[in-house]
């Protein structure tokens, strides 16, 4: 895990190295931006501190807006952009990989490793918080392994592994593409998702940032479970540095159908969305890379 900060100086970027982030809203944190783009929180939460705040997200603890878009992907899900995205990410990876064993890392609802399923790989899921794992054995009857993925074992090399939603959560993503590289057979499979920093949305949040009176509006992207914010480059980067080759770096477009926002609220929303994906900005970035031999 990353060292946190000494004495309001925030630790080296954990993609370049290098030192000298500078704060991203001003005034010392708890955010801050590297030259390279990431941005990162410091200090971080210990790993046992994020364990708990993911039980205790599951349990209640989402933000208000997000808890119906949550609640809507169990075993009555509906065929929507979200399913048919997490559809299309299992037959990129069949086409990748022939096939095979695959890990979910972060489980959300099961609804990706249902899908994975569904579409032909034998999948299991690893998840830190028991409530998820066990509400989506309920809902679908996957296996799930309750614990940290960095410290899972596997009896055979795996031939794919979805990160949907996950790194951002952790207090070393580096340590978690290492883990992935080392569990995956030479040529397997990795899908990474995440928020996109370099994005319109996150654009207009920091813009807003800066408005006196209008920090707290703007906070509601930066999320108190989210310690990573990536860019492409910076997601990219960071799996070829831990032992992939990058197939493919595209940007998605979150579906605000499930969020429960004001109409003036999703409809800024929305046009900033549209206008992400007009320029190239849309607000999520997505990896697919192979292990190197």
């Amino acid at each position: 895990m990353p060292e946190n900060s000494n004495e309001g100086t925030p630790r080296p970027c954990l993609v370049c190295g290098e030192s000298g982030a500078k704060s991203l809203h001003g005034g010392g944190g708890p955010l801050w931006r590297c030259r390279c783009g990431l941005v990162f929180v410091d200090p971080i939460p210990t790993t046992e501190e994020i364990s708990t705040r993911e039980d205790e997200a599951f349990h209640g603890g989402l933000i208000d807006e997000t808890t119906e878009m949550f609640s809507a992907y169990y075993r009555d899900y509906p065929d929507d952009p979200v399913v048919r995205g997490f559809r299309a990410t299992v037959r990129r990876l069949r086409e990748m990989t022939g096939g095979g064993r695959l890990v979910d890392v972060g489980i959300g609802t099961g609804l990706l490793l249902h899908l994975a399923q569904e579409g032909g790989f034998r999948a299991v899921g690893c998840e830190i918080s028991p409530g998820a794992a066990e509400k989506a054995h309920e809902e679908f009857g996957v296996e799930i392994r309750v614990g940290d993925f960095l410290e899972a074992e596997f009896d055979e090399p795996l031939d794919a592994i979805t990160m949907a939603d996950v790194v951002e959560h952790t207090p070393d993503p580096r340590l978690f593409l290492e883990q992935a590289a080392k569990v995956l057979r030479p040529g397997g499979g990795l899908f990474v998702a995440v928020p996109n920093h370099r994005s319109t949305l996150y654009w207009a949040a920091d813009l807003i940032a800066r408005i006196p009176g209008m920090s707290a509006m703007a906070q509601r992207l930066y999320v108190p479970n989210h310690y990573w914010y990536f860019t492409p480059d910076t997601l990219a980067r960071l799996a070829s540095d831990c032992g992939f080759e990058v197939k493919e770096v595209r940007g998605e477009s979150p579906y605000l159908g499930r969020y429960s926002f004001s109409p003036l609220v999703k409809l800024g929303l929305a046009t900033l969305i549209r206008l992400g994906e007009w320029t190239g900005l849309e607000a999520r970035a997505e990896v697919y890379a192979v292990r190197r031999d």
